[in-house]
């Protein structure tokens, strides 16, 4: 009868045998197979050792070969109990996808009272030994397991059943590691770190009544396979509480990261002090986030509402409210890492931010924006803009305006004026009919500009023009030599999509007295560290006096046609081009100085010579010539270099003519693009010192 009784405390349990010195009534041999309702298996072993209150002193021993239920298997199950000695192992033992082998449970002086069992000195061993106490009392339905790893750690669960149940874990310095295994695959997982604290669970059968925890976290780390997810030294505190309200929980937390290093790719964030609270509701159907509040020391305060649909397992709907955010550290933290393979990579902001957005099944419904006194720089000194006033009012399917104002900027060393405009918004297409930047005594048209996202990313056009700019301010504000004249041009269509910039048409501009028109324009990966760019120039008709008198190069008269096929630039520097430089045709004066001369002569290397009529020499600043001339086809960085004609063992770059006449002729053919440009450098400096004959 005894006997029954035991085996009726397990579920699924197949094969058991027992053996015992001690007389039972309704014992049986042979194979057994029972259904009871479920307890745990230190539980029902507990049981098995209540039967005999008196077994000090006797022997029992107890064999099972399978223990099965929903939740958990285990196999191959032993107990023996011979004095004060007990010990149970469990060959396998299965729980939530986790498997342990040759778990055992040791103790050496068991007590076993009226109403109680316990062992106050016992191993748990597994692939490691862990000490271990515990206090059973099966009328009371009471369970109290310490486990104590290391000096100074322990794991104390207290435990009670019944028509209700009830947990209380205590842990002192408990390891974090041990919670690995327990822990999805494609989660982090912990390798260093302690938790402190207690965590209080009440409930009936599978229902969970109430929850309450209190737990402080030291020294975490973790990390996932990838290295994407990581996190040194992190410690902070953890306290929730949950209970029953109207058939739903509602419950309230709270996170407070105190230090330590966390990298969240891309994202990498560091020196703590950050709080989440939030409070809200949950069902079986719903959880409801009904106030979040993120406090980000140097930011600001983030407020959050939301509800996740469980069911369909996706957000229904939310709200996000931001008030006067620091933009620096708001840019620094959570928007620069974005930029990495962009222009911005190196930038930095400032001024104050607020929003505030709706979400509705998963979609932004709404979107306002406002931003004061921002600014924003190029840490490489390539753009800024200052003085940023922007207010964005945006609704989902429907018409609206923002405002932009931009009170001063500058692009490289080219200062930008102040500028107002309206931007307009139908949905999530973008429209500015006209934007006017002031540039020194001119200013950028921008006309027509249309913006609107496609599944790979935005695309844009706009067309436009530049009014006339004084070549000698723009010189001037570019720290380069003084240049006269004016620069203006007309923008055709532009368009952008992919990463891929396209210029429709050509793009004309005026300098120098002449024309210079670029074509077959196309920039990829423009917003990247190396943007490439492919292009067509033609410049015609262009005055050597107002060119020459912009660099240290000597004077020269006349005019010349520029044509640069198959450009390309990788990083903005030349990887390949066709160039050719030539007078052009037309009746024009045709003069050429000395020290221009020299340096023309410099450019074709130390083989290059000046054949002047030698009479001549002494009398004259000044030469005449009837055509120049030169080329260069770049390619793997070298520059194959010709002039306006073939000369024995070389070529002309300028041919003389009228009288004093003068002839360039160049001989090195192959020349390191690096060494023309430094050869450039130096003519343009004064430090040529070519021997003229």
């Amino acid at each position: 009868m005894l006997w029954i009784i035991v085996t009726r405390c397990f579920y699924g349990i197949r094969n058991a045998k027992v053996t015992s010195s001690i007389p039972v009534i309704g014992t049986r041999s042979g194979p057994a197979v029972y259904n009871c309702r479920p307890f745990s298996l230190i539980a029902s072993i507990f049981l098995i050792l209540g039967i005999a209150p008196s077994a000090h002193g006797q022997q029992i021993r107890l064999s099972i070969e399978d223990i099965s239920s929903p939740a958990f298997q285990i196999r191959g199950i032993a107990v023996s109990l011979e004095k004060e000695r007990f010990e149970a192992t469990i060959a396998q033992l299965t729980l939530q996808n986790h498997t342990w082998k040759n778990v055992t449970l040791l103790c050496p002086k068991i007590r076993i009272e009226r109403d109680t069992i316990s062992c106050d000195q016992g191993m748990l061993k597994e692939k490691q030994s862990w000490p271990v106490s515990f206090h059973f009392a099966p009328n009371a339905k009471s369970l109290t397991l310490e486990l104590k790893p290391t000096d100074g750690e322990s794991w104390r669960v207290d435990a009670r059943w019944g028509d209700h149940w009830e947990v209380l874990a205590k842990l002192r310095n408990g390891n974090i590691a041990y919670t690995k295994s327990w822990l999805p695959d494609n989660m982090p997982a912990p390798s260093a770190g302690s938790i402190s604290g207690k965590l209080h669970l009440t409930g009936n059968g599978a229902k969970l009544h109430s929850a309450d925890a209190d737990l402080q976290l030291s020294g975490l780390a973790f990390s996932d396979a990838s290295g994407l997810h990581a996190g040194e030294k992190v410690s902070g505190k953890i306290a929730f509480k949950a209970g029953p309200d109207h058939g739903d929980m509602v419950w309230q937390g709270d996170i407070f990261w105190e230090s330590g290093e966390i990298y969240w790719h891309p994202l990498y964030v560091t020196d703590g002090g950050v709080r989440l609270a939030a409070s809200g509701r949950s069902s079986p159907q719903r959880i409801e986030l009904q106030q979040g509040v993120l406090r980000w020391p140097g930011i600001g305060e983030i407020n959050a509402s939301a509800i996740w649909d469980v069911t369909a397992r996706k957000l229904s709907k939310a709200t996000l409210e931001g008030r006067e955010l620091n933009l620096g550290p708001l840019h620094a933290t959570f928007l620069l890492p974005f930029l990495e393979k962009t222009t911005l990579a190196k930038s930095t902001a400032g001024g104050k931010v607020s929003f505030s957005s709706r979400i509705a099944s998963g979609e932004v419904q709404a979107l306002e924006m406002r931003m004061d006194n921002a600014s924003l720089q190029d840490g490489e000194g390539r753009f800024a803009l200052n003085d940023i006033h922007f207010k964005l009012p945006w609704q989902a399917g429907s018409a609206s305006s923002a405002s932009l104002g931009i009170g001063s900027g500058r692009v490289l060393a080219l200062p930008l004026g102040g500028f107002n405009t309206t931007i307009h918004l139908q949905d999530k297409d973008i429209s500015i009919p006209r934007l006017s930047i002031p540039i020194l005594d001119g200013s950028l048209n921008i006309e027509n500009f249309r913006a609107a996202p496609t599944t790979q990313g935005w695309r844009w056009e706009f067309e436009g023009g530049l009014t006339p700019v004084s070549m000698e301010r723009l010189s001037s504000a570019l720290h380069l030599p003084k240049m006269h004249g004016t620069l203006a041009g007309v923008v055709p269509r532009v368009h952008y999509e992919s990463g891929r910039l396209v210029l429709d048409g050509a793009l004309l501009v005026r300098a120098f007295d002449g024309t210079a028109v670029l074509q077959d324009l196309v920039l990829l990966d423009v917003l990247g560290h190396a943007p490439r760019m492919q292009a067509s120039l033609d410049m015609r008709n262009l005055d050597l006096d107002l060119l020459t008198r912009a660099f240290s190069f000597g004077s020269m008269q006349g005019r010349i046609d520029v044509t640069v096929k198959g450009l390309e630039l990788s990083n903005w520097k030349p990887v390949s081009f066709e160039a050719d430089v030539r007078s052009s045709s037309g009746s024009y004066p045709r003069k050429i100085s000395q020290r221009a001369v020299q340096n023309i002569s410099a450019l074709g290397g130390a083989g290059a010579a000046a054949a002047i009529q030698r009479s001549f020499l002494g009398f004259f600043e000044e030469f005449g010539y009837s055509r120049l001339g030169l080329s260069c086809v770049l390619r793997n960085s070298v520059c194959q270099m010709d002039g306006v004609e073939p000369a024995p063992n070389g070529y002309v770059i300028v041919k003389g003519g009228g009288i004093p006449a003068i002839t360039v002729i160049g001989y090195n053919r192959s020349v390191s693009w690096d060494e023309l440009i430094a050869r450039l450098q130096r003519v343009t400096q004064g430090n040529a010192r070519p021997v003229v004959q």
